[in-house]
């Protein structure tokens, strides 16, 4: 009678989900030579898929908001000026486009950033650029290029962050100086200043910064636990981290400090995130265990502010994942090791990263990680040495946690999905749509009536793969459906890449082949 009852659940959770529908556009000639720079939004009915090459212009492929057909397709020049300038990407604010560039003055030893406006209507560059930095030489921020930009929710202001390159050779030595400046949409300065940091590069790591509706600037930071920093001997547990949320005094030009302690747990990762009350949160996974190497659960800090906007404290909520959730999907040779480390109080999720937030109007926020980790492998044959990177992106655990900080579900979409030297066609794309939360990804069509006493079935990257959709609703109930079989529809999709460009229609442009492209459609339709 059980095992009816579940075919009966799966079944009825299958039909609920048949709701989505998949189309391609006409095909269109493939854009050559040029760095695609992805889907914007022009107007309410006119989208862009854009492509750059440096030197020569930008190419703008236009559509309607039903994705069908290609519209147009314009060739717009860049400015002479522009021809050794590095792009920046195209950049909106509010209803306004810029292109933002950046240049190297050797001679006087200058870096200048630029914003271009862009006129949507005209399908053309307008005015004078706005020059929006000028300093010395820079190093590389975060690891990544030479400026960072983070918007207020609201896309009002934009934040550009950017790195002095220091004349100390040895990390132990340098001081960094990080420039801090603030634009409103129109790109007019509302703040800058370079300030410097409080550790030393060696002992901190500036992990995010942010700017809400407000206009307040924050960096979140990890500084290492040693002498230098604490004044005492940390070094019983290697590479021993805290967390610090710094704000910045805007009339000082200081930064003032919050530290991020998690009463007895351990920070395994951090996110900082403006609500749709434009309040600041902090979100990340927790370990009960220094040197594990699992979570034990989920964390939400709500920062408490003074009248004058300063920080008065931090207001923190512990979710523990259900052990039923972690067992779930699982094989039973994981189940009785999950079994043994419960008896001593440590059943924890495995390699789980952070992913994504989403913020309810009610103060309600869904925290959504995915387990991924690699291997490396290396052997030799001959005289020559081989390297493989087996990557995978299994599991996605989706918890949703009220305006408190206490736990109203928390559901596991279970997935298994691995590559050899690739992660073309790895990982998944998410959408939301009033109250209700859409996961796409590619998956072995075995695990269509998956029961929660079965492990899933493999997808290999390259294999091909069903085009799968679970969809939980507002009190985290699943249902899936397989969309089609991409060998049959002869596509080589890749999830992570596809765009939400607006409540019921996601997109992605696939190239048929050295010359023809189209765009993929897929379609929630709206109650």
């Amino acid at each position: 009678m059980k095992k009816l009852l579940l075919v009966a659940t799966l079944f009825v959770s299958a039909l609920q989900a048949q709701t989505i529908k998949f189309s391609f556009s006409d095909e269109f000639e493939t854009v050559k030579k040029y760095q695609e720079l992805g889907f914007r939004k022009l107007d309410n009915k006119t989208y862009a898929d854009l492509y750059y090459r440096k030197g020569e212009g930008m190419i703008f492929q236009t559509f309607d908001d039903k994705f069908q057909k290609l519209r147009s397709q314009e060739t717009v020049k860049l400015p002479e000026e522009t021809e050794k300038a590095g792009n920046e990407g195209i950049h909106s604010l509010k209803n306004k486009m810029y292109w933002f560039y950046a240049t190297w003055d050797r001679d006087a030893q200058l870096e200048r950033l630029f914003a271009l406006p862009f006129n949507k209507k005209s399908m053309d560059f307008e005015g004078s650029p706005v020059k929006m930095i000028e300093t010395s030489k820079l190093a590389s921020l975060m690891g990544t290029g030479k400026y960072t930009y983070n918007y207020s929710t609201d896309t009002s202001m934009l934040l550009v962050t950017y790195r002095v390159k220091p004349t100390e050779r040895r990390q132990k030595n340098i001081i960094d100086v990080i420039g801090f400046n603030l634009y409103d949409n129109n790109m007019k300065l509302l703040y800058a200043a370079e300030i410097e940091m409080p550790y030393s590069a060696a002992d901190m790591d500036n992990l995010d910064y942010e700017v809400d509706a407000k206009g307040n600037i924050y960096m979140l930071t990890s500084v290492k636990l040693n002498n230098a920093v604490e004044g005492k001997d940390n070094s019983d547990v290697k590479n021993a981290i805290r967390y610090e949320l710094n704000m910045i005094n805007k009339k000082t030009n200081k930064m003032e400090a919050t530290k991020i302690t998690l009463d007895n747990k351990f920070v395994h990762s951090v996110l900082l995130q403006e609500d749709r009350k434009h309040d600041l949160v902090i979100t990340g996974y927790y370990s009960n265990n220094q040197r594990s190497g699992g979570v034990n659960g989920a964390y939400l800090i709500r920062l408490d502010m003074n009248d004058n906007g300063t920080i008065k404290g931090l207001k923190t909520t512990y979710c523990d994942f259900p052990k039923e959730v972690l067992e779930s999907y699982e094989s039973e040779r994981t189940k009785r090791k999950m079994e043994k480390k419960e008896d001593k109080g440590v059943l924890e999720a495995s390699h789980l990263t952070l992913r994504d937030l989403e913020f309810n109007d009610d103060g309600s926020v869904l925290i959504v990680g995915e387990e991924y980790y690699y291997t490396v492998q290396t052997h030799t044959s001959g005289n020559m040495t081989y390297t493989t990177y087996t990557y995978y992106y299994n599991e996605i655990l989706a918890m949703m946690v009220d305006k408190d900080g206490k736990t109203k579900w928390c559901t596991k979409i279970p997935k298994f999905q691995t590559g050899n030297n690739t992660t073309i066609g790895l990982g998944f794309h998410f959408h939301q749509i009033k109250g209700q939360y859409y996961f796409f990804y590619l998956d072995n069509k075995k695990n269509q009536n998956l029961a929660l006493n079965q492990p899933p079935a493999a997808h290999l990257a390259g294999a091909g793969g069903f085009l799968a959709c679970v969809k939980l609703d507002e009190n985290g109930k699943m249902s899936k459906q397989y969309i089609f079989d991409s060998k049959e529809q002869d596509v080589r999709l890749d999830p992570s890449g596809f765009t939400s460009v607006n409540d019921n229609l996601i997109i992605d442009r696939l190239r048929e082949d050295k010359k023809n492209s189209k765009v993929f459609r897929l379609e929630i339709p709206l109650k």
